[in-house]
């Protein structure tokens, strides 16, 4: 192991010189004379290629907003064109993110996830800092204030942009709950009563995508956001807050107690899987986010759900730090810039993308991370405009998921932990003392 951590440290060190060689070669660039200059603002007209290195799906609506928007950014700028580079899956995006960067050759854009890669990219100069490049557009405030929040990294600067914007919530099955007498959860005890009365009755309480764990990490940090706001979450993953100290604790009991509500053999059902469960009302719940609302307004949803869907937000706890309008959400993988490449053409492109973002975006049913109106509420649902006025009075700040914040290796461990958690495999207490354990040794290195 000893032998093993030592190479990881020379890896780690080559990684940071390379980094920062190409840092060093993006200044220079940057600051470079004014033939430099007139070679970059010629771009446009002379057949500018911006590559954009995307981790989202290929059909998916920002992409679509992005290509409708650099083609009409090319009709202005003749010869310009947007390279869209698409690996949807995360694992293999990361490994050619990684072999990019060391490689000094990544491109203009890249999606990150504000983690502790995304600050060791930052520390070494390598991305364009954000706040900055807002500021100077006059964008800054057009942005929705959780959005930009939780692009942020572990030091609180912003490197990255984001480009949705998302409620997370407990969708549930209001013929269910009126069928057999239940209210809606106020309280995160009330989520366990409630479930257990469903179970009692033979209804499976919670669908639940388990394949991709990050929806049974939701449930372990539902209680320490409620109590600490997104403190105890930034403290543990920087070795400065225990899993086995009471906030800890309770939050691996409720994962524990919750586990037993979800739909037998939770740990192998994916996403769709899941989400059918609650489509075809074999499940009285399920949590997830404001990119469902399509599924639950579409014309082809069975007739027993029609109208039947509702939702309610994070239930709160006794003595709860965080107001009822803070809870889940997130504004999704970040837009990064890398600063060697962000030349004149670059940045007025991307100032361009952004000012007319909305208007796109939005048209297709979607939630902008950029403030905005609709002008004709015809063209929505029910749903869609409801949850909008939620966005509006929405709080400061999304409470952070785990999985963004902590190291690569400790999110591992607890991946493959949560999973035993939620099945009961292992006890809350064994839980806490590996997630710690795990954690000292990677802040160690």
């Amino acid at each position: 192991m000893g032998k093993m951590r030592k190479v990881s440290k020379i890896v780690s060190l080559l990684t940071i010189f390379a980094l920062i060689a190409t840092a060093l070669a993006g200044c220079g660039g940057a600051a470079g004379t004014n033939a430099g200059k007139q070679q970059n603002s010629s771009d446009a007209s002379n057949g500018k290629t911006i590559t954009w290195l995307s981790a989202r799906p290929a059909d998916g609506a920002i992409v679509q907003t992005i290509r409708e928007l650099a083609d009409r950014y090319a009709k202005d700028h003749p010869g310009f064109k947007l390279d869209i580079q698409v690996t949807s899956d995360r694992p293999s995006y990361l490994t050619k993110l990684r072999t990019l960067v060391a490689s000094g050759e990544a491109p203009e854009f890249i999606d990150m996830d504000a983690d502790p890669y995304a600050q060791q990219l930052a520390d070494a100069g390598m991305l364009v800092d954000m706040k900055k490049f807002l500021n100077e557009q006059g964008l800054y405030d057009q942005f929705y204030e959780p959005a930009l929040k939780y692009q942020q990294l572990p030091d609180g600067s912003l490197y990255l942009l984001p480009l949705e914007y998302h409620l997370e919530m407990t969708w549930y099955n209001k013929k269910i709950f009126a069928e057999n007498n239940l209210t809606v959860p106020k309280t995160i005890d009330d989520m366990l009563t409630v479930s257990k009365a469903l179970k009692g009755k033979g209804i499976t309480p919670i669908a639940v995508d388990g394949v991709d764990v990050w929806p049974l990490l939701r449930y372990a940090a539902m209680i320490p956001f409620r109590a600490t706001g997104n403190e105890f979450a930034r403290n543990l993953s920087q070795g400065k807050a225990k899993m086995t100290d009471e906030v800890g604790m309770k939050a691996a009991n409720f994962a524990y107690e919750i586990g037993q509500y979800f739909q037998e053999g939770f740990a192998t059902t994916d996403y769709t899987t899941a989400k059918n469960m609650f489509l075809n009302g074999e499940a009285a719940m399920y949590n997830m986010g404001t990119w469902e609302i399509p599924s639950f307004v579409d014309k082809n949803l069975p007739e027993n759900l029609k109208g039947n869907v509702d939702y309610f937000y994070l239930p709160t706890i006794n003595n709860a730090k965080t107001p009822d309008n803070e809870f889940f959400g997130n504004s999704g993988i970040g837009l990064a810039a890398t600063t060697s490449k962000f030349d004149e053409t670059t940045k007025d492109f991307l100032s361009y993308v952004l000012k007319n973002y909305s208007d796109v975006y939005v048209a297709k049913q979607q939630m902008s991370p950029l403030k905005f109106t609709i002008k004709d509420e015809s063209q929505f649902s029910k749903l869609f405009l409801r949850i909008k006025k939620d966005m509006d009075n929405y709080g400061s700040e999304f409470a952070k998921p785990w999985d963004t914040l902590l190291d690569a290796n400790t999110n591992s461990v607890m991946s493959d932990l949560i999973i035993k958690l939620t099945m009961r495999a292992t006890t809350p207490q064994e839980f806490a003392k590996q997630v710690d354990d795990t954690i000292a040794q990677n802040v160690t290195n």
